[in-house]
């Protein structure tokens, strides 16, 4: 069986899918994992074999523009945390200095380009190697396309907490009407895997939900022999990722706050940040260990509690500890809201959390055994789910009879 992989200009975004290819190359499958030329290094590290056909647009800078466009029409709302320059990345300032309506239509249409013609090229792709199956994430309409266009069925990976019904089915390069298919819409979604614990699950609209054990991937490293001996005193781990920098700057005030709160509360802290956050950070205190893009799962192993940006690949990572969210975006604040739902996490805004506020939340993940039984249970619960290896088989008959029903499941 050949199965199509279609990923994203965001690798954290396709790190769930990950695993899935291992399982369907040690069944002796073979996997293609279409991607811009960026994440090709990134998936061949992985284990996979990227096909770097799709072209890459930084979508950062298409954050930061949406960003720094709200700030021009709405100054006050962004007080706390101004945005960054859209494509520097850097300080400004005053908003004058990016004539954001300048700019913000011609950006619009080159993104919208960009998908056009990445859509076109997974079309491509596909009629040339002729997949069995595509598998796709949140953000890669491309991969639905390609199914569609050549016949097969496709399967949507969630990475956990997000559910098909946040699928835009908005398609603005009419790459769909021009391939044959009609329209975008949600029903085109037929298949959802899954790895949310059953009492957390998100919305999958009319899709079958495909339930999967979570097997954290995080990118490459090195698992350091000091990570294996216990602290003399209570760790805590913080991840301020890539994307936390990249769209809001590195002068975000709750990771500072942070910082002094482990260290205050007596705990040790590991912090793993982007390298031009480490930088902007300067020496920090006793206690506080800084390392740069280390994947969280290395980091675990004697660690009491997490607190991170909001983003979905350390909320599923961490499930087993209790969690600190301080979330930055609006979709970072509802996957939040559904993950606190179980019991484990504490959620803050991170764009306005004061420090008194974090330091209580620390204090909080350090004390309340509730957080930790909690996450215990959501932790066992991730854990029921088949493992990837074990959907294979659902995967395999999806190919060849091109649907699948609930008794075909794993249980």
């Amino acid at each position: 069986m050949r199965v199509l992989f279609t990923a994203t200009n965001w690798k954290g975004i396709y790190f769930c899918m990950v695993p899935l290819g291992w399982a369907l190359q040690a069944a002796g499958h073979e996997v293609r994992v279409a991607c811009a030329p960026a994440q090709a290094e990134a998936i061949g590290a992985a284990g996979l074999t990227p096909a770097p056909v799709l072209e890459g647009f930084e979508l950062m800078r298409v954050e930061r523009m949406s960003r720094y466009a709200a700030a021009v029409r709405s100054p006050g709302a962004f007080a706390a945390v101004p945005p960054v320059h859209p494509e520097t990345g850097q300080p400004v300032a005053d908003y004058g200095e990016y004539d954001v309506a300048a700019h913000e239509e011609d950006f619009a249409r080159r993104y919208r380009e960009t998908l056009g013609r990445n859509c076109d090229a997974a079309v491509e792709f596909a009629r040339a190697w002729r997949p069995d199956l595509v598998v796709h994430d949140l953000m890669t309409p491309e991969g639905v396309l390609a199914a569609l266009a050549t016949g097969v069925p496709s399967v949507y990976h969630s990475p956990g907490m997000f559910g098909s019904v946040e699928a835009s089915l908005h398609d603005p390069t009419g790459a769909f009407a021009r391939h044959g298919v009609h329209g975008w819409d949600r029903s085109q979604i037929a298949y959802a895997i899954d790895p949310s614990p059953d009492e957390l699950a998100p919305d999958m609209g009319t899709a079958l939900r495909l339930p999967v054990r979570y097997v954290p991937y995080n990118g490459p490293g090195a698992m350091e022999p000091w990570l294996l001996e216990r602290p003399e005193r209570p760790r805590i781990c913080m991840i301020w990722g890539n994307s936390a920098s990249g769209i809001f700057g590195t002068g975000v005030p709750a990771l500072r706050h942070a910082i002094d709160a482990v260290t205050a509360a007596g705990a040790e802290l590991l912090l793993t940040v982007a390298p031009e956050q480490a930088a902007a950070l300067g020496p920090v205190p006793d206690g506080v260990r800084l390392l740069s893009d280390h994947p969280l799962h290395l980091l675990l192993e004697h660690s009491d509690a997490v607190i991170h940006q909001g983003s979905v690949n350390p909320m599923m990572t961490a499930a087993g500890l209790p969690q600190l969210v301080l979330s930055l975006t609006d979709d970072q604040i509802e996957i939040g809201r559904r993950f606190a739902r179980g019991g484990s996490a504490l959620l803050l805004p991170g764009l306005t959390a004061t420090a008194e506020q974090i330091r209580e939340a620390v204090t909080r993940l350090l004390s309340d055994s509730a957080l930790r039984t909690a996450a215990l249970r959501v932790k066992s619960g991730i854990d029921r789910h088949p493992t990837a290896a074990r959907l294979v088989p659902a995967l395999e008959r999806l190919a060849r009879t091109g649907t699948l029903t609930a008794e075909d499941l794993p249980r």
